[in-house]
């Protein structure tokens, strides 16, 4: 009886603290954090690492991550830009942008968030316009508050219509005088293009548990996460307007020339590799933590989350959370640098500092003497390096650019 009690109550109390992690419209965005960085990893489409090998019990991330992917780096990402001041979206909270570079346009209220479009530069469809696709109606994307087992779906539907001269740099680009040709037949029949799209959205809360960083490039600890496991479906066609007559499916469309009368969607497939519909799918695993407004860790999957292409960590070199928690400060410059990087600081006792290339391996140590320190970098590759400040229990991260 005393187990059963005892296990009873092990339960209860993991439960009770998995609960705690819920997500909120106040977590979900909040104003004036924008930038921070990543640690990314990843391998290429066809190279995916098992998910199983990366997601384990314990669940605990370290250096062996470079081991599993080929390529591995640092980044500044915005995760939230502001609103735009004209155009289709002026009215959305923010927007962010995927792995593909859609930016989803994303209003936030205190009971939800749907998103009003989608904007981007598809120039894999011939378009080298930034496209606005509005949809019909706001498709939702969380209810406030998400916490383990809430789930959405929703789909929506939106559509973009251009002059046909923005397909002109597609056509051009096929080299000789046959692509610029087959445009020149085109606008002679044609004068508008009409992309059209289609989304399914699903996101559920699927996985509540702790996750411990353990790498010298992640933000070192222990975090208690709910997981969201969130999916994108878009189908895409593209229809062209005839003079004089009426929208088609590309796939109906025909060009008349000097040599025959041909299929325009089949032209494309055969000469640019373009198939309509198109249909793709992105599927991310985030995890969100307590009192934050952004993962701290994003999966990027494939379709049934089997295998994983890019993970992306929380960077120990976030600069502005290093600082503000160790309350230890120093100013290095300048950035970027050809020689020498002055760091001028309080003076604290023995202070060492390391500096890092991207990979994370380290390329310089030196100790820092007095309050002014004049280090020489001058035989360092030119790139992006990292440097940490260390004196006791106490440390300090940032980065500085070498020409």
């Amino acid at each position: 009886m005393k187990k059963f009690l005892s296990a009873f109550v092990l339960v209860a109390i993991c439960t009770t603290a998995f609960a705690q992690v819920s997500l909120t419209s106040a977590n979900y965005y909040r104003i004036g954090n924008t930038v921070r960085d990543k640690y990314v990893v990843e391998n290429d489409q066809t190279d995916l690492v098992a998910t199983t090998s990366i997601i384990n019990s314990p669940f605990v991330l370290d250096n062996s991550l470079r081991t599993l992917f080929y390529a591995y780096n640092m980044i500044d990402t915005v995760f939230y830009n502001e609103p735009r001041t004209e155009g289709a979206f002026t009215d959305a909270t923010f927007s962010f942008a995927d792995d593909d570079g859609m930016r989803m346009h994303i209003t936030v209220t205190e009971q939800k968030a749907f998103c009003l479009g989608i904007s981007g530069a598809l120039s894999q469809l011939g378009l080298n316009d930034d496209m606005e696709v509005v949809f019909d109606e706001p498709m939702d994307v969380i209810e406030f508050p998400a916490v383990l087992n809430s789930e959405k779906s929703s789909t929506a539907h939106g559509s973009y219509v251009k002059h046909i001269s923005e397909m002109q740099e597609a056509f051009s680009s096929m080299g000789g005088s046959y692509g610029p040709m087959i445009y020149s037949f085109l606008t002679a029949e044609y004068d508008s293009v009409s992309t059209d799209m289609g989304i399914t959205y699903h996101s559920v809360f699927d996985e509540a548990g702790t996750l411990t960083l353990s790498g010298d490039m992640m933000q070192n600890g222990d975090y208690e996460y709910l997981r969201e496991n969130r999916q994108y479906s878009y189908i895409t066609n593209m229809y062209l307007h005839r003079i004089g007559g009426e929208f088609q499916n590309i796939n109906e469309c025909t060009l008349t020339t000097f040599m025959g009368t041909y299929n325009i969607g089949e032209t494309l497939e055969s000469m640019m590799g373009l198939s309509f519909p198109m249909s793709s799918t992105t599927t991310t695993l985030n995890y969100w933590i307590a009192n934050d407004n952004y993962p701290i860790l994003e999966i990027s999957t494939n379709e049934d989350a089997t295998g994983v292409k890019k993970l992306a960590a929380r960077s120990r070199y976030d600069g502005e959370a290093c600082v503000e928690s160790l309350k230890i400060s120093a100013n290095v410059y300048p950035n970027p640098t050809t020689d020498y990087i002055n760091i001028d600081m309080e003076e604290m006792g023995e202070t060492t500092i390391r500096i890092y290339s991207v990979n994370g391996s380290l390329v310089k140590e030196d100790v820092l003497n007095g309050s002014h320190n004049s280090i020489n970098v001058n035989a360092l590759d030119s790139g992006n390096y990292f440097f940490k400040i260390l004196c006791g229990d106490k440390e300090i991260s940032g980065k500085f650019a070498k020409n």
